[in-house]
């Protein structure tokens, strides 16, 4: 995807965030900050709902002062965790030609944000409980939500494109809440349902919206050349 903004983050400065510096000392405090938020992310997907700074120095394998030596404190590692998930989904996201069939759009479409989010769930829930006492979490978690709409957007623009632009901000809104995060979670953690299902179930929610798009611009050119 091309760099820019999304939902007020700078994309470019994500790309950058992984970048090797080029002088060694840089290059290796990089690799100590990153090493020390995969050791958050361990433990989070390992049940840990809020680590504390010692348990990830010990994950980790460095002490807890070097931990704040890189970060200034858990929020502060928590938004570098946040970007770097951002700038993944932003890496990852596939590009789904509007040319293909529906079904394969919808069957790539569904493939990936199934995988990515049963990856990252217990990422997000993490995120979501610090968000409201942290702007750049909120705006990493908006950020993201964003490129899955733009995602949407152009992967089915050829069933959006004949609708009226109230009618089509709904039918994208639908289509939006349909592949979320949060409908995934409600299928997968609060109703419990397995990966194959839950994937059926999203599929089933896009099938049906974009079937009846073309039957909403019928009715809407209709309308509009009916005579008052």
């Amino acid at each position: 995807m091309t760099a820019g903004m999304a939902g007020g983050v700078d994309m470019a400065a994500l790309i950058a965030l992984e970048e090797p510096a080029g002088d060694s000392r840089t290059a290796r405090g990089q690799r100590t900050r990153r090493h020390v938020a995969e050791a958050l992310v361990e433990l989070l997907r390992a049940g840990e709902t809020d680590p504390t700074a010692k348990a990830v120095a010990r994950r980790a394998g460095v002490s807890p002062r070097l931990v704040f030596h890189h970060f200034a404190d858990m929020d502060d590692l928590y938004q570098f965790v946040a970007a770097l998930l951002l700038r993944r989904q932003w890496v990852d996201m596939p590009q789904v030609s509007p040319r293909l069939s529906l079904a394969t759009r919808i069957e790539r479409t569904v493939a990936h944000r199934a995988a990515l989010f049963e990856e990252t769930s217990d990422i997000r829930r993490a995120l979501l409980c610090r968000a409201p006492t942290s702007v750049a979490i909120r705006q990493a978690l908006a950020a993201a939500d964003h490129l899955f709409l733009q995602d949407l957007e152009t992967t089915f623009a050829a069933e959006l494109a004949d609708l009226p632009g109230s009618t089509r901000a709904e039918y994208l809104g639908a289509m939006d809440t349909g592949t979320s995060w949060e409908a995934w979670e409600r299928l997968r953690t609060t109703s419990g349902v397995p990966v194959p299902r839950a994937r059926r179930v999203m599929s089933l929610m896009l099938e049906n919206l974009c079937g009846r798009t073309a039957e909403a611009g019928r009715h809407h050119a209709a309308v509009g050349t009916a005579p008052s």
